[in-house]
């Protein structure tokens, strides 16, 4: 990747959350609820019709994009883009920090009989070539990272692709704005991903890409995988889904069913499933040892994508592996976050908290998350939990990995909710995809739900800059 959309210190100053065209939309789309709905409708089932016309989709579902933008400046994009690139070269150091630190291997207790995968780091940086980092603006102007999704994330083509076919949908809401979602590489070039995996094996091997495979196990999370692998043909790279059960490490290298040796293998799987998998311990001994490029390693699959990893950038004890400068980034940009479990620690104020005590006092201002889970699986927010259920989850998240992370207040705007056919106001969220240490693009999400996410009722929202 070489496209950038604006890095350094400047770039981290706070931002306002709202830029004058996206208020400018909010205005239009109440103004036309109120007096012309049917045109809005009428454009959101086009832009829908063209989605779906386009062969995207989440698992089988209609891909919920929305006719509403989230219209960003470029102050904004640029702060985002340089926060995001820092934290993933932040998450190499945690990487580092994960192989040789038993107290940060204690943060991540599911994938201690894993070491023998996870810390075998690959030479090249930044150890994620591809990530999705999930955020939101602060009250005070500041992007904050509240998930890493490290783990084939969701996205990388579609929700370019998704952009560019929303840029070509006759729009009331933004008629006469000068709104271009084409700033953003993987809108401007949906192969952009694909280029980075051709990339990725360049810079590890010194050599030319000429087999892949992309790799689920047992069917599950199929969505994107036509895409991935019909783009790796058109850039001259034999490619297939494999089941991760499928392969086989051989003297020659890691081997498919038809005996071909693999180069590069893309994970599209849930890496929890594969934990006590017999069958697939030459694929994951193989990643292990190097013998195929794997993105991501198996370091980013499991430790850096559990939500425990924000523990170890946030906690005082291990400070003193990050420099003055970035101790005052992880300040602004890191949520407070614990691994739940009794005990002393430190408070966002960095006061001396018994852990359990302060979770109980302090529901309305946290927010309690299985450590490994997706897709909003088991994540409560505290202010809108009832307290009988908080304190059930209390004994639940003392007794397995469960994370307790400071609530960021989502910002709201009005759009329209396609499956319920309905405009109201909602939280939103913006997620920044990294390519090769790059930012890509930029998605957002809204959803009634506090837990916003698209298997959850959640919506998608083109990004556009202003």
């Amino acid at each position: 990747m070489t496209t950038q959309m604006g890095s350094g210190p400047a770039a981290l100053a706070t931002v306002p959350a709202m830029s004058e065209a996206d208020a400018q939309i909010e205005r239009r789309l109440c103004e036309l609820a109120t007096c012309d709905s049917a045109s809005i409708w009428e454009a959101q089932d086009e832009l829908s019709s063209a989605i779906a016309e386009a062969g995207m989709h989440f698992e089988g579902r209609a891909y919920p994009v929305c006719l509403r933008p989230l219209a960003i400046d470029c102050g904004l994009a640029n702060h985002l883009s340089a926060t995001a690139e820092i934290v993933v070269k932040l998450l190499d150091v945690a990487a580092e920090l994960y192989c040789c630190n038993e107290d940060v291997q204690d943060l991540f207790p599911a994938y201690k009989p894993l070491r023998h995968w996870t810390t075998c780091l690959p030479q090249h940086r930044p150890i994620v070539r591809i990530c999705r980092l999930d955020g939101l603006i602060g009250d005070d102007g500041y992007y904050k990272i509240i998930e890493t999704n490290t783990g084939g994330p969701g996205g990388v083509i579609q929700n370019g692709i998704a952009a560019r076919v929303w840029s070509r949908i006759p729009n009331p809401l933004t008629h006469g704005l000068s709104l271009d979602v084409g700033k953003q590489p993987f809108a401007k070039d949906p192969n952009c991903f694909v280029r980075e995996l051709v990339s990725a094996y360049r810079v590890a091997t010194a050599s030319e890409l000429r087999t892949a495979a992309v790799v689920n196990f047992r069917g599950r999370y199929t969505n994107e995988v036509d895409w991935i692998v019909n783009g790796l043909k058109g850039a001259g790279v034999k490619a297939a889904l494999l089941d991760a059960s499928a392969m086989k490490r051989t003297p020659r290298g890691l081997v498919g069913p038809d005996g071909e040796l693999i180069e590069l293998v893309y994970n599209k799987l849930d890496t929890r499933d594969m934990i006590e998998a017999i069958e697939c311990r030459d694929y994951l001994d193989a990643c292990a040892a190097q013998e195929v490029v794997a993105i991501n390693p198996w370091i980013a699959e499991w430790v850096l994508s559990d939500k425990a990893i924000l523990a170890v950038l946030s906690d005082d004890r291990f400070s003193a592996n990050f420099n003055a400068e970035q101790i005052e980034f992880i300040a602004r940009h890191i949520p407070w976050t614990r691994l739940v479990r009794t005990g002393v620690t430190t408070d966002p104020e960095r006061r001396r908290i018994e852990l359990i005590g302060y979770i109980r006092e302090n529901k309305a201002n946290l927010v309690l998350k299985p450590s490994n889970a997706t897709r909003g699986e088991h994540v409560l927010v505290g202010r809108v939990t009832s307290s009988e259920v908080w304190e059930q989850h209390i004994d639940r998240a003392a007794r397995n990995p469960y994370v307790v992370q400071e609530y960021v207040r989502p910002g709201e705007v009005t759009t329209l909710h396609p499956p319920s056919r309905s405009i109201k106001k909602m939280p939103y969220g913006i997620d920044c995809y990294v390519f090769g240490g790059r930012v890509a693009g930029f998605q957002s999400r809204a959803s009634f739900d506090a837990v916003m996410n698209v298997g959850r009722s959640g919506i998608l929202l083109p990004v556009a800059i202003d």
